[in-house]
This record gives structure tokens, C-alpha cells and sequence, in this order.
């Protein structure tokens, strides 16, 4: 579940960030506008719009369509909440399936880490033991020459 969350996570940020984009485009390509008795008397108002404003107004909308098309089948492709009772019945037997199944799962893995336990214990004492015999034989052949 937490992956599609995610997905639809990405794909919010990502139409956001889209419509961000597509704010500035539309800033830096519109036409300036005229106030009534605002005189500009500013020799910089030459416009500054590129013929590819059209281009960039397509391309954000397209990006946007699709970003949107994207979240609608995120969207419906979520699990819905069961509205009626026999709904409720098998969600609610669902659960206790797998109530069931993890209590089992829990008991074999409680008696596979007792037996790893023991396993674990008996490996170090064979460990010990052999580690003092070898000490044992590197102290005779030392004594011996």
C-alpha cells in the first residue's frame, strides 16, 4: 500500500512542479499589460516574447494532461472501503486468516531461534574445547624441544 502512496506521492510533486513551470512560462512570455493612466515612460518596454512561448504553453500542457491522466489511475487503481456489510464480513475474515497465519509463523520462529540458540551454544563449546587442545599441544611441543 505504501508504494502506491508513494507513487501517488511522486506524481502530486511532479504535476506541481509542472504547474509551477508552466506559471513561469506564462510570466516571462505574456505581453505586458497597460494600466489606464499609468504612463511608462521606460525605453526598456520593448516585448521580450519568444516565438516560442506557444511552443512552451503546448509542451506544459501537454506534460500537465499527462501527469494528470497518471493520477487519476493512481487514484483508481487504490483499494475502496467496503461499504456493505458482507464487505466488512470478508474484510473482517481476511484479517483474522491472517491473524492466524502470522501467530503460526510467530511460534515456528520462536522455536527456530531456540533451536539456533542451542545450535550456537554447542558450536562454542566445540570452539573452546578445541581452541584449549590446541593450546594444550603448543604447550607440549614447546615443553618438548
Amino acid at each position: 500500500m505504501s508504494d502506491r502512496l508513494t507513487q501517488l506521492q511522486d506524481v502530486v510533486n511532479l504535476l506541481a512542479d509542472h504547474l509551477c513551470n508552466a506559471t513561469g512560462v506564462l510570466q516571462e512570455t505574456a505581453r505586458p499589460s497597460r494600466f489606464g493612466d499609468f504612463e511608462q515612460n521606460s525605453s526598456s518596454t520593448t516585448t521580450n516574447v519568444d516565438n516560442n512561448g506557444d511552443d512552451y504553453s503546448r509542451l506544459f500542457a501537454t506534460y500537465i494532461t499527462r501527469t494528470t491522466s497518471e493520477l487519476v489511475a493512481l487514484i483508481d487503481s487504490l483499494p475502496t472501503i467496503p461499504s456493505t456489510e458482507d464487505d466488512l464480513a470478508e474484510q473482517h475474515g481476511q484479517l483474522e486468516l491472517l491473524e492466524q497465519e502470522n501467530i503460526a509463523a510467530t511460534t515456528r520462529l520462536e522455536q527456530t531461534t531456540e533451536l539456533a540458540e542451542y545450535l550456537l551454544d554447542q558450536v562454542q563449546t566445540c570452539l573452546q574445547s578445541l581452541s584449549q587442545a590446541l593450546l594444550d599441544e603448543r604447550k607440549k611441543f614447546q615443553n618438548g624441544q
